[in-house]
């Protein structure tokens, strides 16, 4: 085919795809008939691609903008028959504008963005759509936003996520394997060691677990189903045992947004797991039994000396510092006792 006439081809294709925008149509019986020719079929191809890009992702200022540009100069460019061969230069690449204005404008948008803060510190971060993510200390989140999905992972720490409503655009966050979706809501994950918590704190959620989804050798029957949560609830989820739903203390689990940590019954290492995050000395437990005591109290972010004194005091242990530069909580040793 000579170039001339493949850019006539691309023009009227141009022109089609503005009209059938116009009539907000998929198609009509004129389109069909021209649809028919295999030469054309290739030249609609060539500009509906770029144009099909641009409308995954119209929720995208610079997307509007481009697809007006390329709207307006398509309408000028097929105006009449009587313009010159630059004009027509123009009118094709108008069409193709949106491959190339659209892909630059809106490359951020499929962009993976990374997030974390450092030991000891608290963010904020506001996404595209308004949507904000509190991070608490030693916290990584990764954000990925697309035209049809807003999806993020929490890869350690804990966070809060206050999502901006969008029907269209599910937000989701996956953590230890575990996908949490909502379209507007706020809820809370926090990463414990391979212990994953999601409380609802307002609206709602579903939960599932992607690593027994992606488990395409089990039947369907044997695949864990979706959790639903309302407000208010606490979700747990650990290796091997059954997902437990409880009534949430909110006030108790987002208290870290105030800096402070504040545990009821929990055992020793979960809260020495928690504690490590805001501490440049860690804490360790070596002894079984020692990880095993439960202990319940307020303590501030930060507070390495505050944390060890309450733990010692209520609880039959000592603190003993380690060569690794750690402090190592040990069993008190009874008076006569070698152990």
């Amino acid at each position: 085919m000579s170039s001339d006439l493949h850019d006539q081809r691309l023009m009227q294709a141009a022109h089609w795809r503005n009209r059938l925008s116009e009539l907000g149509a998929d198609t009509t019986p004129e389109f069909e008939a021209w649809m028919r020719e295999p030469m054309n079929r290739e030249a609609w191809e060539q500009v509906s691609a770029p144009w099909d890009f641009l409308g995954e992702h119209r929720g995208a200022p610079e997307a509007a903008a481009a697809r007006r540009a390329a709207l307006q100069d398509a309408r000028d460019a097929a105006a009449g028959p009587a313009r010159s061969r630059r004009r027509l230069g123009f009118g094709i690449a108008a069409a193709l504008l949106l491959a190339v204005a659209g892909w630059g404008a809106l490359q951020w948008r499929a962009a993976t963005q990374d997030y974390a803060t450092a030991r000891g510190e608290r963010r904020i971060i506001t996404l595209a759509d308004g949507s904000r993510v509190s991070l608490d200390s030693s916290t990584e989140v990764t954000v990925r936003y697309t035209g049809s999905a807003r999806q993020l992972a929490l890869l350690r720490g804990q966070a809060r996520f206050d999502v901006a409503h969008d029907v269209e655009r599910p937000f989701s966050v996956l953590a230890g394997g575990q996908k949490v979706i909502a379209t507007g809501t706020v809820f809370n994950i926090d990463l414990t060691g391979r212990r994953v918590l999601v409380t609802l704190i307002e609206g709602h959620v579903v939960v599932v677990d992607e690593k027994s989804r992606a488990q395409t050798d089990l039947p369907l029957a044997a695949r864990p189903k979706a959790l639903e949560l309302t407000a208010g609830q606490l979700l747990t989820l650990r290796p091997n045992k059954a997902p437990d739903i409880t009534p949430a203390n909110i006030q108790r689990i987002t208290a870290w947004m105030n800096g402070q940590l504040v545990f009821e019954n929990e055992t020793l290492s979960d809260v020495v797991q928690k504690v490590n995050r805001y501490t440049a000395t860690p804490i360790e437990i070596r002894d079984p039994k020692v990880a095993a005591m439960r202990i319940s109290g307020v303590f501030n972010t930060g507070d390495l000396t505050g944390v060890l004194d309450i733990i010692t005091h209520y609880l039959p242990v000592t603190a003993v510092d380690s060569t690794n530069g750690a402090v190592v909580l040990e069993r008190k040793r009874r008076m006569g006792t070698a152990n």
